[in-house]
């Protein structure tokens, strides 16, 4: 057995025991994420810091599927406004987004698969094949799309550095316009968030007839 794959059974049997072992806190964060308005509570309580905490918390939902980006969007917006939300919530997509690809063109394919299952991987990689900038701003803005994953898939590919960071910043500043503003104007104005949940539907209506046509790829 090589050291390699000895070092990688040691490290599964370390993670699945560490969750066993503290199972009962997971289950108490999933929990937390799933609900918009204890995570709003929490954010400010913490207070000065609550800024640098949601900038952790988006970086690790580029990693972690469990970690809903769009609940803590609008959190962000309803507590910071729309100008502070929608900068808090851009900067950290963007430094997560890069993070992502950075570490999938350096470590490859087996540290992608880490965090993205290898069917998905592999149909959009197929389907990015020879795309430019404006295919990743849709898949990091179209509801239906991985998002998180096109990161991977564009650090495995052979788009360089500076083309993705433009779409990421493109896309990424999209999606975080027409998402903190639910929250910001939640309350204010009532009309607003209307049109912006009807802007979702068809956005996701179109995001999902894309997706399946990328998906066939």
């Amino acid at each position: 057995m090589s050291t390699n794959k000895l070092i990688s059974i040691i490290l599964t049997l370390l993670t699945l025991t560490t969750t066993w072992m503290y199972r009962a806190p997971l289950i108490a964060s999933l929990q937390w994420f799933s609900n918009l308005d204890a995570v709003t509570v929490s954010i400010r309580g913490y207070g000065l810091w609550g800024p640098a905490i949601l900038f952790v918390l988006f970086i690790l939902q580029v990693f972690i599927a469990f970690i809903p980006g769009q609940a803590l969007m609008v959190a962000s917006g309803f507590v910071y406004g729309f100008t502070g939300g929608t900068l808090i919530t851009w900067i950290s997509l963007v430094v997560g987004g890069q993070a992502a690809f950075w570490l999938a063109r350096y470590y490859g394919r087996p540290f992608a698969e880490k965090w993205v299952s290898a069917p998905v991987l592999d149909r959009w990689d197929r389907s990015s094949a020879g795309q430019g900038i404006g295919f990743y701003v849709i898949t990091l803005v179209m509801p239906f799309f991985p998002n998180d994953a096109m990161c991977y898939v564009a650090g495995l590919g052979n788009m360089s550095a500076r083309r993705f960071l433009i779409a990421n910043i493109i896309g990424r500043g999209i999606a975080s316009l027409l998402t903190v503003i639910v929250g910001a104007y939640s309350k204010q104005i009532p009309g607003l968030l209307w049109i912006a949940v009807i802007f979702f539907i068809i956005l996701g209506i179109i995001g999902w007839i894309a997706a399946r046509k990328y998906a066939k790829v």
